[in-house]
């Protein structure tokens, strides 16, 4: 129970620290500005309206929210490292685990915020449009959160083992590349070269497979899904998730901060 109230102690500062540092503001002004260059996008596109809001709306808001990720990810431990201000944190009586949850449920709960205050400036040119409601939707923010989630923990734990340069451009990379490696398994050059088609499934079961969480293009074309993509969708990125907090503490946990 002590260790539970100096996580719950270390995610509220960390929450309070962030937002402090105005960072809503910042994710305000995105959102204003993704509001207007899609509102601009389905004026000047052939279409239904509603349509294309909620096509660029939507990829726009997961781009969005993953940079927001990047950007708060990448200096989760390795600016404390480096300002010495976990010194203080860790030379208490505070496990290495507990200020690693504690940071990554309050960073957490920030994107959320987030991605809550983007959703709804995105959704509301949606409805302006015309468009109507679509029980996916919820879903497809749901994974969009879970998606951003997953990211900062990569980026996170990225930090503590190379430059932060390198962490962030090794994160888009994989994030991009866990987009389109389902699509690249499936393609007759890959499964004509049994070498290639080797490392696509490596990349597929090692390294996160976004596409397995993504239900923005069913949304988009309105298709029927089955309960159990949700389910087998929900499982893999909480199972990945959890690897990868478990693999950022354990190597916190061995990193000399000397």
């Amino acid at each position: 129970m002590k260790e539970l109230r100096k996580i719950r102690t270390i995610a509220s500062y960390t929450f309070q620290e962030i937002l402090k540092s105005k960072v809503l503001y910042n994710t305000l002004f995105l959102g204003i500005g993704l509001l207007i260059v899609t509102y601009v996008a389905q004026q000047f596109t052939y279409g239904t309206p509603s349509r294309i809001a909620l096509d660029f709306g939507v990829g726009a808001l997961s781009l969005s929210s993953v940079g927001i990720a990047i950007f708060m990810g990448v200096g989760l431990l390795s600016k404390e490292i480096e300002n010495r201000t976990v010194y203080m944190t860790v030379s208490r009586p505070v496990k290495r685990s507990s200020f690693v949850l504690g940071r990554i449920i309050g960073l957490n709960l920030v994107l959320i915020l987030n991605v809550f205050i983007l959703s709804i400036l995105t959704l509301m040119v949606y409805f302006l449009s015309g468009g109507v409601f679509q029980p996916l939707i919820i879903w497809t923010i749901f994974f969009i959160i879970i998606e951003s989630t997953m990211v900062l923990l990569m980026v996170s734990l990225l930090s503590l083992l190379t430059s932060t340069t390198l962490s962030v451009i090794v994160s888009i990379v994989l994030f991009f590349a866990g987009h389109g490696i389902s699509e690249a398994q499936m393609t007759t050059f890959a499964q004509n070269r049994p070498a290639l088609q080797w490392l696509l499934d490596l990349y597929h079961y090692a390294l996160p497979a976004f596409g397995k969480i993504n239900t923005r293009d069913l949304l988009l074309y309105s298709q029927n899904v089955e309960s159990s993509f949700f389910w087998s969708a929900l499982t893999y990125s909480m199972a990945y998730s959890a690897f990868l907090v478990l693999l950022t503490i354990v190597i916190f946990e061995k990193k000399n901060l000397d």
